[in-house]
């Protein structure tokens, strides 16, 4: 008897190491997810730039640092420790980062001098080109880039890559990266399929916008456990930003970075600048009756919203509502976590004693597999939404019409967010 009851012991011990190293493994492949896109390209007169920042932490924030002495002014993106992220100079020079595996640089630490920070903070604060941050490059590394790699654009056209002791400059009108080394993929990270979305977008583009870059920053997004916390679209002739939050690519906040930075010294949690705006109707391109047109679209109740409508996709002519009495919609959660103590005390009523540990693994297992796999809730801190409509009387027949909203966040004063335009148009004949 004694054999077999140690036979049983020996077989669940050997289950329990088994699903202990699956459960490592799980947790050590999470830890290792670090998705990022950033993109610069340009046509030989605009020069644009797109990021998307992905990460767990929905508690973004943006900095101004006005120009202090020879310093250039500057604004940063990052998270509450302050380290910077990314940001844009008053000369058009942009950075941002994505993280990577481990990538040793023999050279650096033999040639170069260590730097004790962040390194693009030294090469936004005084560098107005890539050439002059080549020299600064030459000259300094610093330790994350032990872990991190850096995509440096300026306004005339010229971008590179800085990965550890390598430095990979611009061919041809674009430069992608991601979260592997292009001169060491066999790192990881390769082949990824953000970078193989943004090259074939880019690669048969022929009008280069801000929509489109912006539709590419949509096809690269991330969800599940490392979502798109915030995304940039940088103008680096106009000194113009356009910021988007938590994957919503039809509400932004366009930043004059000149202007801003004459205001001081500033900083703004991101997620409260938005409203979380979705237009709902009329749906872009539709066709409607003149005669009663609705206006919906959802976002954040306690807000404030201009509704504009115009014949005139520019909206230089244009009439102005303000909606009032907004409903809040609620927004219900399943209970069943709620019932899962109720369900464990029964289970293990249920089942043996002696198998209780083995069963607890098991549970704990599926439940931070389901965690590892399921997709990313919304976590920004606004979570009520309103649907928001208004009603429009006797508008012209047979015309198009352009629309947009506009959003004042109730907590704030310093930035409005609005919606890409969208356009419907009007039938021919009244109430046919």
């Amino acid at each position: 008897m004694w054999d077999g009851k140690k036979k049983l012991f020996n077989t669940s011990i050997m289950k329990l190491k088994i699903i202990l190293f699956i459960l490592f493994s799980v947790l050590l492949t999470s830890n290792q997810i670090f998705p990022c896109t950033i993109f610069y390209v340009t046509d030989g007169n605009k020069v644009l730039a797109g990021s998307n920042e992905d990460w767990k932490d929905p508690y973004s924030k943006m900095w101004f640092y006005p120009p202090e002495d020879d310093k250039h002014g500057w604004i940063k993106f990052g998270w509450g420790s302050g380290f910077p992220q990314g940001g844009m100079n008053d000369q058009g020079l942009f950075w941002d980062a994505t993280a990577g595996p481990y990538l040793a640089m023999p050279f650096s630490e033999t040639q170069k001098e260590k730097y004790p920070g962040p390194l693009m903070q030294k090469v936004i604060r005084e560098c107005a080109n890539i050439e002059e941050a080549l020299e600064v490059f030459a000259g300094y590394y610093c330790e994350d880039q032990y872990n991190a790699q850096y995509l440096v654009g300026d306004s005339t056209g010229n971008s590179i890559i800085v990965e550890g002791d390598n430095i990979i400059s611009i061919e041809g009108n674009y430069q992608v990266l991601t979260n592997f080394y292009q001169s060491h993929p066999e790192l990881g990270g390769y082949p990824c399929r953000r970078y193989e979305t943004a090259l074939e977008m880019l690669g048969y583009n022929s009008d280069l916008t801000t929509y489109f870059v912006g539709s590419i920053l949509a096809a690269t997004h991330q969800e599940g456990k490392y979502p798109t916390q915030y995304s940039n679209i940088y103008d680096l002739k106009g000194g113009l930003i356009y910021l988007f939050h938590y994957r919503n690519y039809e509400e932004f906040i366009a930043i004059d970075l000149t202007e801003e930075l004459k205001k001081g010294h500033r900083s703004f949690d991101i997620p409260g600048l938005f409203s979380k705006v979705k237009m709902v109707s009329p749906v872009n391109g539709d066709e409607v009756e003149p005669a009663i047109v609705t206006f919906s679209w959802k976002g954040i109740p306690e807000n404030s919203y201009e509704l504009i409508y115009s014949t005139d996709p520019d909206f230089s002519d244009y009439h102005l509502i303000l909606p009032k009495n907004i409903p809040l919609v609620t927004i219900n959660h399943s209970g069943l976590f709620y019932m899962l103590p109720g369900l464990l005390f029964l289970i293990f009523g249920w089942i043996k004693r002696k198998d209780i540990v083995f069963f607890s693994i098991i549970i704990l297992f599926a439940i931070l597999f389901s965690n590892q796999c399921k997709k990313e809730e919304d976590t920004s801190p606004e979570g009520q939404v309103a649907t928001i409509t208004k009603t429009v009387n006797n508008l012209l027949p047979g015309t198009t019409y352009y629309w947009k909203v506009i959003s004042h966040p109730n907590n704030q004063d310093n930035f409005y967010s609005e919606t890409l335009t969208r356009s419907f148009k009007t039938t021919d004949i009244l109430g046919g």
